[in-house]
């Protein structure tokens, strides 16, 4: 499912239902998904692996038997004032951006308990990232590379669900790093030069923070987002050379993993400018 998350009517981004389904309906339908708790475990849930085939390029992902959703288009719905709060301190998003943010429902493998050491092979979960609709169909092609490879995460929920940052200069980043989870567009500055951050552009991804931290070195002590993060490669859900690059290569896709310093472990990014709008590939 692919899905767009704001239109504008009467020079105002608005929430709006996609697809023909209405938000009520899709309310009712999120009521009756338990949310997971914890870092990394889902929860206790029925054994029977899930039927893929059960679902089609453009068909929700909640429909097939089997699928858990830890997020659902729901989820967005705010995220339009939400923009107008934050603008007020950073200034109006380019609509270049704003009018092209995207939700992309991905499938993925969890984990079958909190300390995230156990690979969940028997149910497939699916979250909603927001995404400029430029990369879309690139952010769907490797997440389903991932799959394919059993490559576990701990969770997909849209950051403006963790609220804002507490001088509501962005959506908190460090609740949803704290809490693993994985996500993609935050209107917000780069915390280390001020500058707009690819997040902001919708064509950016955290992955599994916890497990993979953002690591600044230096001799007065560095800094680690977040602060209870570990980078052990050979734990599952990490991100290595050799299980991210193949999937991100071929879309011009980048992993902070490889920088330097700081070393960005659980960021990949899209490389050059923003592509026009009339380039997307068709949904």
């Amino acid at each position: 499912m692919v899905a767009s998350v704001l239109s504008h009517e009467d020079g105002r981004a608005k929430d709006r239902p996609v697809s023909g389904v209405r938000p009520d309906a899709v309310i009712r339908a999120l009521a009756a998904v338990t949310l997971m708790c914890g870092a990394c475990g889902p929860g206790e849930l029925d054994n029977d692996a899930p039927d893929l085939s059960a679902i089609g390029s453009d068909t929700a992902a909640a429909r097939a038997p089997g699928v858990v959703a830890h997020s659902t288009l729901a989820d967005t719905f705010g995220l339009a004032a939400d923009l107008r709060i934050i603008a007020r301190k950073l200034g109006p998003l380019d609509p270049g951006i704003r009018d092209q943010l995207t939700a992309v429902e991905v499938l993925y493998y969890s984990f079958t308990d909190s300390a995230c050491t156990q690979v969940d092979k028997a149910h497939v979960y699916s979250g909603m990232l927001v995404v400029h609709a430029c990369v879309a169909q690139e952010v769907r092609a490797i997440f389903e590379g991932l799959r394919r490879d059993t490559f576990p995460i701990a969770r997909v929920i849209p950051i403006n669900r963790y609220g804002f940052d507490p001088d509501s200069t962005g959506w908190n980043d460090a609740a949803s790093m704290a809490d693993n989870n994985t996500s993609a567009f935050n209107y917000r500055s780069k915390p280390t030069s001020g500058q707009p951050s690819k997040h902001a552009q919708g064509i950016a991804v955290d992955i599994n923070p916890l497990l993979n931290p953002f690591v600044r070195h230096s001799p007065k002590g560095g800094l680690r987002e977040p602060e209870k993060g570990v980078y052990d490669p050979a734990r599952p859900g990490t991100l290595t050379r050799a299980n991210i690059m193949k999937h991100l290569t071929t879309h011009g896709w980048i992993w902070g993993g490889r920088w330097p310093n700081p070393v960005d472990y659980q960021h990949i990014e899209k490389v050059g400018r923003l592509c026009d709008p009339s380039e997307r590939a068709p949904r």
